[in-house]
């Protein structure tokens, strides 16, 4: 049997035995075994351009219908984790139509060059290599862990390991307060989710699943003596706070939770105190404490100041039970974090400038660990609750970390995927081809009829800017504005593009004048705007707007100041005729309705055209002449449909995992009978350990 040698790469040695990379500035990170795969068969042809075809054939042996983007993804994560080593550096070339190209030179362990020889020379090194590395490999490992043990020095004793590598997305992990037990939220592709308990002192054991119910489970806290643990339930119309009882296997509702949004939580180090995401009384969701005892009932959490403007998201409870971090939201690109004190009210903002927060743990008294997303990437840091400061931990795809009690590690899922623009065909429910696909994320496009031109949202640049992709395949990024923006729009004579970006408290509507490149942001009265779209003279923008804490259809003149269309909450609209507006109303999770307003009677309200037994989510859709293109919710899964306007017969055309699709894609279709729109990776996550002396 061939054994994989271990290698050096630049700073980094490749073990792809273990599927771990190791470097000075990084610490170990624990690889997917395609990944390591894919390095160890770029390293073997090293410096030759190994084609998409052969590594397929050779890691996925020869299936390409799930190898294609399996590959793609995998070169994108090698590329994040070695950027974090050397970002200035190119490790992986991509040759257009040809493959991949390491462009570091691999060396084996002992340090010798590893010559461009053929392929079967190359093997013949490698087996040699492997016997000697097999009589060291011991030893090497002996020193390195009495090094990484004695040194004070965290960055090379910073360890990442995997816990779990099953099919699907292992979310939420929480150990038990002995570390013997890990809980975590199974999402699997072909059987319901659940939550799952694993001994990660047996870890070759299967895990055992905890629920079995028709409700989504949401994360989970364990109770002191580790006999109970405490989650949110849901369903479409009602959340539950409940207490599971391990040993008897009976859950006990403590309290309601927010419909229809991720519920945050936690729970006190004694048990005694839970604070969780409700509803307030005016319908807002706001943070409430609950004590466990009995003897009083949840209260909400007050805000102070500018703070009673956001919108509460999620809590954690320091270890004293006294104090909280509150994250709230200021706009769709930006969540701060307060650190609030339950016997004064007294409260203080701590972050300014993150786009969201995904997960919030107290570490000690002074010190937190929060999860953070930027233009899709995420990462760690270290907040000291004292004095404000930070201090980054950059660990890609870092996300909802829980601090393993009585040491310095944490537990996290690994978060780290990116979305691409397809084409999807016509006549197999199951198939699309990718259209705009990159290691970057690009998602929201937006075709201009006249020349195929294609508006875009890409993180490319490291921020969701606005580029432009022209007939001939160039592309330029249009924007530079450093920010979060979405939704690009054309106007109908190809000079304009109306898109969303930052505002001072929601997001704002910009246009944009493609000859000049001026941009200009669109005066409006209203807390936050929504997906744009164009009237059919391009002189005005129409909208979904906030307004008063209620949803609403705007319109915007390019010249004048804006008006309500009309106070019912319209998700996204489209100009269909002179005078006549179609939107849609509905949550974005499930089948929505269709209306049409007609603009020159105001007095009248408007008319229903679908049913949600007929339409689809409220903002993916299009309309393209006598046709209505919509995204349908199924079950377990996603069906594009088209509906005939004129007969009223809808065929589905396209079927897609509901991983496989975001909730407000852009619905584009072609003048050939496919359709454009954005689509999600649908890469695994896996949950991980990070050991780190920054974390005692």
């Amino acid at each position: 049997m061939e054994i994989p040698v271990a290698f050096q790469l630049g700073d980094c040695r490749v073990d792809p035995v273990k599927r771990t990379l190791s470097c000075e500035s990084l610490g170990t990170l624990s690889l997917q075994p395609k990944f390591v795969d894919v390095l160890y068969q770029l390293a073997e042809h090293y410096p030759e351009v190994v084609s998409r075809d052969h590594l397929i054939d050779t890691i996925w042996e020869g299936n390409h219908f799930v190898g294609a983007k399996a590959l793609t993804n995998a070169i994108w994560h090698l590329r994040r984790a070695l950027a974090q080593v050397d970002p200035d550096r190119e490790w992986i070339e991509t040759l257009r139509k040809g493959g991949y190209r390491l462009k570091v030179r691999p060396d084996p362990l002992e340090h010798k060059a590893l010559k461009p020889l053929e392929t079967r020379r190359r093997v013949s090194w490698l087996m040699r290599a492997s016997l000697a590395l097999a009589l060291g490999v011991g030893a090497t490992l002996t020193y390195l862990f009495w090094h990484f043990a004695t040194t004070d020095h965290h960055k090379l004793t910073r360890q990442l390991t995997s816990l779990t590598r099953t099919p699907g997305r292992e979310l939420f992990p929480a150990p038990s307060p002995d570390g013997r037990y890990l809980v975590y939220y199974w999402n699997r592709y072909t059987q319901p989710s659940e939550l799952y308990l694993k001994d990660l002192t047996q870890p070759d054991l299967p895990p055992r699943k905890l629920t079995d119910s028709p409700d989504q489970d949401g994360r989970a806290y364990w109770g002191p003596k580790a006999r109970t643990l405490v989650y949110a339930r849901s369903g479409r119309d009602y959340c539950h706070l409940v207490r599971h009882r391990l040993a008897t296997n009976t859950v006990t509702k403590l309290a309601d939770c927010a419909v229809g949004t991720a519920v945050g939580l936690d729970l006190s180090v004694d048990g005694r105190l839970l604070a969780y995401l409700g509803e307030a009384e005016d319908g807002r969701n706001q943070i409430f404490v609950l004590p466990l005892d009995g003897r009083s009932p949840a209260r909400a959490v007050p805000c102070s100041g500018s703070a009673c403007e956001l919108v509460d998201r999620d809590v954690a409870i320091a270890d004293d039970g006294k104090k909280l971090l509150i994250s709230r939201r200021a706009t769709n690109s930006k969540e701060v974090i307060f650190l609030h004190h339950l016997e004064t009210g007294e409260e203080r903002q701590l972050t300014f400038a993150f786009e969201d927060v995904r997960g919030m743990e107290w570490l000690d008294e002074r010190r937190a660990l929060f999860a953070s997303q930027r233009s899709r990437i995420r990462s760690g840091y270290l907040l000291d609750v004292d004095s404000g400061e930070r201090q980054s931990l950059p660990i890609a795809g870092l996300s909802y970390p829980r601090k393993v009690p009585g040491q310095p590690q944490v537990v996290f899922h690994s978060w780290d995927h990116a979305n691409y623009i397809s084409v999807l065909a016509r006549g197999d429910l199951n198939h699309n081809e990718p259209y705009l696909r990159s290691e970057a994320s690009h998602q929201d496009p937006a075709l201009e009829p006249g020349s195929g031109r294609l508006a875009y949202v890409s993180n490319e640049s490291g921020y969701y800017e606005i580029w432009l992709q022209d007939a001939d395949g160039e592309r330029r990024q249009l924007t530079r504005m450093e920010s979060q923006l979405r939704h690009p729009a054309w106007s109908h004579d190809g000079h304009s593009l109306a898109f969303l970006g930052p505002g001072e408290q929601g997001n704002q509507l910009y246009v944009m004048d493609l000859e000049s490149g001026q941009i200009r942001a669109l005066p409006s009265p209203y807390r936050d705007h929504f997906k744009p779209s164009w009237s059919l003279d391009d002189q005005a923008v129409i909208a979904s707007v906030l307004a008063d804490d209620q949803r609403a259809l705007a319109w915007f003149p390019l010249a004048g100041s804006p008006s309500l269309l009309t106070t019912r909450p319209g998700r996204y609209a489209q100009m269909v005729a002179p005078g006549r507006i179609w939107f849609s109303e509905g949550n974005s999770r499930h089948n929505g309705r269709l209306y049409e307003l007609d603009m020159t009677k105001p007095e009248q309200p408007p008319q229903l055209l679908l049913e949600p037994s007929q339409f689809g989510l409220p903002y993916t859709w299009a309309r393209r002449d006598k046709t209505l293109f919509f995204m349908r919710r199924g079950g377990d899964y996603l069906e594009l449909h088209q509906y005939d306007l004129v007969t009223g017969r809808s065929e589905a055309l396209i079927r897609q995992s509901q991983r496989a699709v975001e909730r407000s894609a852009s619905v584009v279709p072609l003048a050939d009978g496919r359709v454009l729109m954005t689509q999600t990776q649908q890469a695994e996550v896996d949950i991980l350990r990070l050991q780190d002396p920054v974390l005692r």
